[in-house]
């Protein structure tokens, strides 16, 4: 009988990869219920709607919570493409503006297309991010993740991150506040108000010093670590914990929700309804 002398504990490519959990989903509004029709549709709230966790040290209607980043790479942390649903629960199109890799109906697999399409234009297609964040005063043992479709949302996310890291030399790890924040736009010449995701960096030059310093060690280490691939789940049939008795839908229902425009001028782009994400 052959005796295996030599002990094999690792394997190349495998065993030297690391991965942080996914420890819930942070949301950008509720469901509410027509007393009238029984019909559910999705509105937009000014404040975060969080788990339980969060509700215990930010209180049930936060609109400002504190993040850290947890790796440096902007397209780990926040990725964003369009996606199409279609009326099913996952993904089927998935697109950077010029190629879209789209799931063929005849043979189940995925097939190269030009992007965008007519899906965009219709509405069924809309731009998404998905924000992946650390909150240092609940839990930084995972990310939470915060999905958009709001064109303000995802230009003033980058943004953020884009200045943190000229001012510091990175964005992993830093201390940020993430707000919603009252934003006045315009549609069908009608004035309207949502609230838009903004990360603020709150430090003054002794604290941005002090973060530099530390940089060269942060790279290093989170340089190794991976994040969970973004949970695709159709905003429409995405399970959500609130559900209101409203009297009626209203006017806007039936159209693109506010998070989810479609392009056309900046303006206009989150003057519509918001999905549930």
């Amino acid at each position: 009988m052959t005796v295996f002398n030599q002990r094999i504990t690792r394997i190349k490519g495998l065993s030297d990869k690391r991965r942080l959990p996914r420890l819930g989903k942070i949301r950008l509004g509720i469901k509410k219920k027509s007393l009238k029709t029984g019909a559910e549709y999705p509105a937009e709230t000014p404040y975060f709607v969080v788990p339980p966790e969060v509700q215990k040290v930010y209180g049930d209607k936060p609109t400002e919570i504190d993040v850290m980043l947890p790796l440096d790479d902007l397209d780990s942390v926040f990725p964003v493409s369009y996606k199409f649903y279609g009326s099913g629960k996952g993904l089927k199109c998935n697109g950077d503006g010029e190629i879209a890799y789209c799931v063929d109906e005849k043979t189940k697999e995925m097939a190269e297309r030009k992007c965008p399409c007519e899906n965009l234009d219709n509405g069924k297609c809309k731009q998404s991010g998905s924000l992946s964040v650390m909150l240092q005063k609940i839990n930084v043992g995972g990310v939470y993740q915060i999905n958009t479709s709001s064109f303000n949302s995802i230009v003033d996310l980058a943004s953020g991150i884009d200045y943190v890291k000229a001012l510091i030399g990175r964005v992993a790890m830093v201390p940020l506040k993430l707000r919603r924040v009252a934003t006045e736009t315009h549609h069908d010449e009608k004035k309207q108000t949502h609230y838009t995701l903004q990360l603020i960096l709150d430090a003054n030059i002794d604290a941005i010093n002090q973060l530099r310093g530390d940089t060269m060690r942060v790279l290093e280490h989170t340089s190794r670590i991976a994040l969970p691939e973004p949970e695709n789940v159709n905003p429409e049939l995405d399970p959500v914990d609130v559900i209101v008795d409203e009297e009626d839908i209203p006017e806007a229902i039936g159209q693109p929700p506010e998070e989810n425009a479609p392009q056309g001028n900046v303006a206009s782009q989150d003057a519509k309804p918001a999905l549930i994400s």
